[in-house]
């Protein structure tokens, strides 16, 4: 989980603040994020935040996609996208 202090200003490929992390994280649809991206015991969220950090954003989004399509992940990500 992401830390409470952690900066990300150091790291141009993630385009949210904490607080609005926080805030997505909080939502029902963020919930509805972390059951998503658990479905594979968490290796595509973790094979993400590795291409992140290696900076690799096309990378991340490889990773998620998977996860991301089919009709409940494509209308998270519609509703996510509104909500930013």
């Amino acid at each position: 989980m992401v830390g409470e202090n952690q900066d990300f200003s150091k790291n141009s490929n993630i385009p949210l603040s904490p607080a609005q992390i926080r805030k997505l994280l909080s939502s029902p649809e963020g919930a509805a994020l972390i059951r998503l991206l658990q479905k594979d015991g968490g290796k595509g969220i973790q094979t993400a935040a590795a291409s992140l950090r290696r900076g690799d954003p096309e990378g991340a989004k490889a990773a998620l996609a998977p996860l991301l399509e089919g009709t409940d992940g494509e209308a998270l990500a519609d509703r996510l996208g509104g909500s930013l």
